[in-house]
């Protein structure tokens, strides 16, 4: 019994390996998932500038808080508006001449609150109420979408599908069955509306530009797969 068995394991291992070898195909897959943004980011900027940094900290609280009203008025919530950027910068008078130093004549203050606007239908409104209230530089820097999982997985399912029929037709080329994925990995790319932007100087043409309601171009997401199946 104990010769037997050492038989049967020389045998097993005087097999070629190629008998046991997997065989495999890799192939690339692409997908795309195409969807109307559902909201909007806006960045609205206020200046403010005197000869006591005291008098400017005054203005621009007292202009910050009628944005916040203005906005609130035009419904938007109070979460969906945060202050991005702030900066207080000195001014100086040079003309003295070369005998004498910079002399400090005030102060400059900017603030740039980033809004997020979730109605778009309203998104003229909000325009309008930031520059009414005294933002006088405004961006629309975005459009996206809220549930970016969903468009995700949609691209993600067209670009799997795209390297199966590949790899299906290169398998049948070979003489065999696609059979199970091995492996996978991905990347991702997207697209988003291009921005613009305003100044107060602007506010007839923005008017008539978007009288006719806010038209945002659609959000694109490509996935790419690299995907290896067995063969049968």
């Amino acid at each position: 019994m104990k010769n037997t068995y050492r038989f049967f394991i020389a045998v097993f291992f005087c097999l070629p390996l190629s008998l046991f070898a997997q065989r495999t195909i890799t192939v690339t897959g692409s997908g795309s998932a195409i969807s109307k943004p559902d909201y909007a980011i806006v960045t609205m900027m206020i200046t403010s500038q005197n000869n006591t940094a005291q008098t400017v900290f005054s203005q621009s609280d007292e202009t910050s808080a009628r944005l916040m009203k203005s906005l609130s008025d035009a419904g938007i919530a109070t979460e969906d508006v945060s202050e991005r950027t702030f900066s207080l910068n000195p001014t100086y008078d040079y003309s003295g001449g070369a005998g004498s130093g910079p002399k400090l004549v005030g102060y400059h203050m900017m603030k740039t609150y980033e809004v997020k606007v979730h109605n778009l239908k309203a998104l003229p409104v909000v325009l309008d109420a930031g520059s009414l209230a005294g933002a006088n530089n405004i961006t629309i820097e975005a459009y996206d979408v809220a549930n970016k999982e969903r468009m995700k997985e949609s691209a993600t399912k067209k670009a799997i599908e795209d390297a199966r029929e590949e790899a299906g037709r290169l398998a049948r080329e070979m003489g065999g069955q696609l059979g199970e994925i091995i492996s996978i990995s991905d990347s991702e790319s997207a697209g988003a509306a291009v921005p613009m932007s305003f100044g107060r100087e602007e506010e007839e043409e923005r008017r008539g530009r978007m009288s006719g309601g806010v038209n945002p171009q659609e959000i694109r997401k490509h996935i790419e797969v690299r995907v290896t199946f067995s063969v049968k």
